[in-house]
């Protein structure tokens, strides 16, 4: 809203549930399917149950047992996917069995191209690593509200490089090896004409069961070990849920109930909102698995036939927005609902994608699942330039809002002229009170802000000493100034004390921030 106007606001708030709803029921749905090929459940049963028991555990649980519960089920599942994966390797008989019955076809990652219209490499990368990669980083409002919860800009710059260079490569691999060590298994099979020394012969007749037969048949042998891999799969599916239905009730909050329904309401009573939209956003997501069991094909093509209607407009004005100035807001509504209908529409006249589909050959997905992102991108991208470069009364100056203006930003935000110097962390320091400090500030030692590099008026992270609370006792505080004295005690109101969650008796870590 501050970028671009009031209707932009809302155009966007309606794309972002639908993306959002869309991966709820999803991970509903490929939940079921994990459980139905484990126990022979059908997904009618299993669903709900689940989204039940998901529904109040993110309602009462909130969003900071959210975020750890989610960093421990991450845990699990690497370490999960590991223990597939080399008990996989055993039963082939090691590294060397499992390269030799591959077939050439799956050693390669880009093979084929185009040759296979279920999934189609090059279309692939046109919805996935333009559309989808920066819905997932940059728009996602789980993402989005983890990188809100970190200490501060540099932080979360480090975030996303972690994610990118280490954490979606370990995902990878962790996922598809199971499924390259089930084709060698399967290969290796055929060609001894039986089933491999120590485990049954596997035959995988649904290839949305290939992760939990593989896991099964190499680990029967230790149901521990089986059940705990199947209970971090679970669990990894059930975190992505929890983080989607968490931000669905806070948009829900912030975005509609707050500000049109009730904008003086108390505290509590938001709380008590926000869990009623919790639960409103599961049952949605339970609904939308009902469309997901009528359509036909594999996991990832399911995925793209919703997700890549959805995305295109707002990932193209999301972007227009942060690098051109130039992008009014009267452009940002019509690019956004132009590039929706047009995406849209191209599911019922799938003709409309065929130009910029030209340079994909060979067999083609017949409604181009696949390149309706680029297409919608595309008309997203020419509708908004066109009415930005006709709107010459719409453009404003907006300091603060686009990427070449950070220094605005932090200003606004401080409120105050930003502190670029560079200091040094300062740690296992005394606390005490100080009843003349105001809400939200603290008072140094001279020595000590020279060392921050921090001048009063300056943004400073305080935390509890201790690493592993991971940030639980802490706070954003304003250094009101220096004081004088022997003792290096950092002096601090009683009201930021219990703001911050700190303990009178514990050391501190100081760092600053702007």
């Amino acid at each position: 809203e501050k970028r671009f106007n009031h209707t932009a606001r809302y155009i966007a708030v309606f794309i972002l549930l639908a993306y959002m709803f869309f991966y709820i029921g999803y991970n509903l749905f490929t939940i079921g399917v994990a459980l139905e090929g484990l126990f022979g459940v059908p997904q009618v049963y299993s669903v709900p149950v689940v989204a039940l028991f998901l529904g109040i555990y993110v309602s009462f649980g909130g969003q900071t047992a959210v975020i750890f519960t989610d960093l421990v089920q991450g845990l699990m599942l690497y370490l999960a996917g590991a223990i597939a994966i080399l008990a996989g390797l055993a039963a082939l008989g090691g590294l060397g069995e499992w390269w030799a019955y591959l077939p050439v076809s799956h050693r390669l990652p880009f093979v084929h191209l185009t040759a296979d219209p279920k999934f189609n490499t090059v279309g692939l990368f046109w919805g996935e690593a333009l559309a989808g990669s920066i819905a997932f980083s940059f728009m996602n409002q789980g993402f989005i509200m983890r990188y809100l919860a970190v200490k501060s800009v540099e932080e979360g710059r480090k975030a996303c490089l972690f994610n990118v260079l280490v954490t979606l490569p370990v995902s990878a691999v962790v996922v598809g090896a199971v499924g390259w060590i089930a084709r060698s298994l399967v290969v290796k099979q055929a060609c001894l004409g039986g089933a491999l020394a120590g485990i049954h012969p596997i035959h995988i007749r649904n290839s949305y069961h290939t992760f939990i037969v593989v896991c099964w048949e190499v680990l029967r042998r230790n149901p521990w070990l089986f059940g705990f891999v199947i209970a971090a799969l679970t669990a990894a599916l059930m975190s992505t849920i929890d983080t989607l239905i968490n931000a669905c009730a806070a948009i829900g909050i912030y975005d509609i109930y707050r500000p049109l329904i009730r904008p003086e309401a108390s505290e509590r009573h938001y709380l008590a909102a926000a869990r009623v939209a919790s639960g409103l956003a599961t049952v949605i997501g339970v609904l939308l698995v009902i469309w997901f069991n009528r359509q036909k094909g594999t996991l990832m093509s399911i995925h793209y036939k919703g997700i890549m209607i959805i995305i295109p407009s707002i990932v193209t004005a999301l972007f227009l927005g942060v690098f051109w100035r130039g992008f009014t807001a009267r452009a940002a509504c019509t690019a956004m609902v132009v590039g929706s209908a047009m995406t849209i529409l191209s599911l019922f006249f799938p003709a409309l994608i065929r130009p910029l589909a030209w340079f994909v050959h060979g067999a083609r997905n017949p409604d181009f699942i696949y390149m309706r992102a680029l297409f919608g991108m595309v008309v997203t991208a020419v509708v908004g330039i066109a009415v930005s470069l006709l709107d010459r009364r719409g453009r404003v100056p907006v300091p603060g809002l686009t990427v070449d203006s950070l220094d605005e930003a932090m200003r606004r935000y401080k409120q105050g002229e930003p502190n670029h110097a560079r200091g040094r962390k300062v740690r296992r320091v005394p606390l005490r009170l100080d009843e003349t400090l105001g809400t939200g500030e603290i008072s140094v030692p001279a020595a000590m802000a020279r060392r921050l590099a921090a001048r009063a008026g300056d943004i400073i992270y305080i935390c509890d000493h201790r690493w592993y609370l991971g940030g639980l006792r802490s706070d954003h505080v304003r250094l009101a100034g220096t004081h004088d004295g022997e003792d290096e005690a950092v002096r601090i109101s009683p009201a930021t004390l219990e703001n911050a969650f700190l303990l009178p008796d514990r050391p501190v870590d100081l760092e600053k921030i702007i």
